[in-house]
């Protein structure tokens, strides 16, 4: 993987028998064909769930998801975090080589079919929330909105103020990044705002440089509000609580947390900077999706199920996420384990 380590903790546990999984190798060592079947009751998992995922679930799979899956499987875990698209070309690429993949929408993960895997499940909804410092010097407007007292539609005319430091992610790698523009965009359209908000926001027209001061690492972000070098930044609504970061939360119908919107959303787009060259992208729903990467491994396969277990799935609920009940599956392909845990 060249310079780019996988991050997490890796937390190893003592090995037990997991029949439905079977006897497996981490994906760096030599296995006999079949081995992965083996029948054996007294086998013992190995190997570890390789996981690349969108930078917003990086609380989520380190302190909660990832030990849990270690205790439940007995397999390890290292995760990787980023922006999904960046991560879905490093994959391309072959510059990181996981054996799970978690992106904010599907996209991402269409770009790496069929060499990479044909399938995909849709298992969580998340929602854009505007994050801000509580002790920011605009934290008594940001609070008055967030409770009512003052109108939602002010947030937008705050947000041109000078000096007031945003943060948000770069749109041409980061899905956030889009969300937060098209909820801009929406905004704009269903409070009637000048034509001129969200590029005065964004300090140019959409989607604006990444060299712009507002942009920020996805995994960074929050903790850069956090530190108080930002007034407010885009968020998920499961960082806002996981993170316990103040929030103002939107309306669903700018919110693109609402499937039922997706009409909607469709109505506002931006266009990207992409390794193919200039692309539209049109507003819709924001889901998690989850596919293995590559030939199954055990360990891949073992965190997929895990995930989308009632166990895991309640991790994502607690977390801040809506469940896509059932879980929406793409393509085939499916590994029996995952399709057995969602019961098809």
């Amino acid at each position: 993987m060249g310079s780019h380590s996988w991050r997490g903790g890796v937390v190893l546990l003592a090995c037990m028998g997991l029949a439905a999984v079977g006897c497996s190798s981490s994906s760096s060592s030599s296995q006999s064909p079949g081995s992965s079947h083996s029948s054996s009751t007294s086998a013992k998992p190995s190997g570890t769930a390789n996981v690349a995922y969108a930078a917003s679930l990086q609380y989520l799979n380190e302190k909660v998801v990832g030990p849990a899956f270690t205790s439940a499987a007995s397999f390890q875990y290292s995760g990787r975090a980023g922006a999904s698209d960046a991560l879905s070309q490093e994959i391309a690429s072959g510059e990181i080589s996981p054996n799970v993949f978690q992106s904010v929408g599907k996209d991402p993960i269409l770009k790496l079919e069929p060499k990479f895997t044909s399938w995909y499940v849709q298992y969580a909804a998340t929602q854009i929330v505007l994050a801000y410092n509580p002790k920011s010097k605009y934290a008594s407007r940001f609070k008055a909105i967030a409770s009512g007292k003052e109108p939602l539609k002010n947030l937008f005319t705050l947000l041109e103020t000078p000096g007031l430091k945003l943060g948000r992610t770069d749109p041409n790698i980061d899905p956030q990044g889009r969300a937060f523009i098209f909820m801009l965009e929406l905004a704009q359209m269903k409070y009637h705002l000048p034509a001129d908000t969200v590029s005065k926001i964004l300090g140019g027209v959409a989607p604006a440089s990444a060299k712009s001061p507002q942009i920020y690492d996805e995994a960074s972000l929050d903790s850069t509000l956090q530190s108080g070098q930002l007034d407010a930044a885009s968020a998920y609504i499961n960082q806002a609580v996981t993170l316990h970061l103040a929030y103002i939360k939107l309306p669903a119908d700018i919110n693109l947390g609402d499937p039922k919107e997706k009409a909607n959303y469709a109505k506002v787009s931006i266009t990207i900077n992409s390794p193919a060259g200039k692309v539209t992208k049109m507003g819709s729903p924001l889901a998690i999706d989850i596919t293995t990467i590559g030939t199954p491994t055990p360990a891949g396969i073992a965190y997929v199920k895990y995930v989308l277990s009632s166990a895991g799935l309640a991790l994502y609920k607690q977390s801040g996420y809506t469940l896509i009940s059932p879980p929406k599956v793409t393509g085939t392909g499916v590994p029996a384990a995952v399709q057995g845990e969602l019961g098809s």
